[in-house]
């Protein structure tokens, strides 16, 4: 099993005391990460969002085992549609291995909103599967160039995800109004299934961003 990440612990190490309300979009496994936001910091809140109600439950039940439903409220939510929070509402924004599952339209439409209710010189972390991962560059992969999408078959698995290049996922940042401070690329040996139990055969190569407002 894979308990953490590198790409994880980047983001937890991001945080600051300051940042006393924080917006996860895609809760991660069995709410890992934002367990480890609320016990770093007990004076925060996470809002941790999802589509899928069987991950929702199963992470809300492991936050209530550790005693963190105060601090951490597991949500519904599609961030590629209008989201119900104010202006400038959030002070960090968690994004890990998400944004990649929307269409070029859709990622612009979800930063926008994410632009939206971050609080000017809030920050957002980002981390994206690269056009270097292996199901990106498999000759197997179908490629939809309308809307950036790519359909890969690999492990008995299938998947929908827009790949991106540093400069890709730049643009789509700087045309949401995010001012970069932080860009790199690296390998990390990921999950095939949510309960962190069965690593891929394949490394991945991620891209990790931190933006501010």
């Amino acid at each position: 099993m894979i308990s953490t990440s590198l790409s994880e612990n980047n983001g937890i190490a991001a945080l600051s005391s300051q940042d006393k309300l924080v917006y996860s979009v895609g809760i991660s496994t069995g709410g890992a990460s934002e367990m480890r936001m609320a016990k770093s910091a007990p004076h925060r809140r996470v809002i941790a969002t999802t589509m899928d109600p069987v991950g929702a439950a199963f992470a809300q039940n492991q936050i209530k085992h550790a005693g963190l439903c105060k601090q951490i409220d597991v949500r519904i939510e599609n961030v590629a549609e209008p989201l119900p929070y104010p202006n400038e509402h959030f002070d960090f924004i968690y994004a890990r291995l998400v944004l990649h599952y929307l269409s070029k339209s859709e990622l612009d439409r979800a930063l926008g909103e994410l632009h939206r209710i971050l609080k000017t010189s809030g920050r957002i972390f980002i981390v994206m599967r690269s056009i270097d991962t292996p199901d990106a560059r498999s000759k197997d992969s179908l490629f939809d160039p309308q809307t950036g999408m790519t359909t890969s078959f690999s492990n008995g698995l299938t998947a929908r995800r827009c790949f991106h290049s540093e400069e890709s996922i730049q643009q789509h940042l700087t045309s949401a109004g995010f001012q970069i401070q932080h860009l790199s690329s690296y390998e990390e040996q990921l999950c095939l299934d949510f309960h962190r139990t069965k690593p891929a055969e394949d490394v991945d190569v991620l891209i990790e961003m931190i933006a501010r407002k």
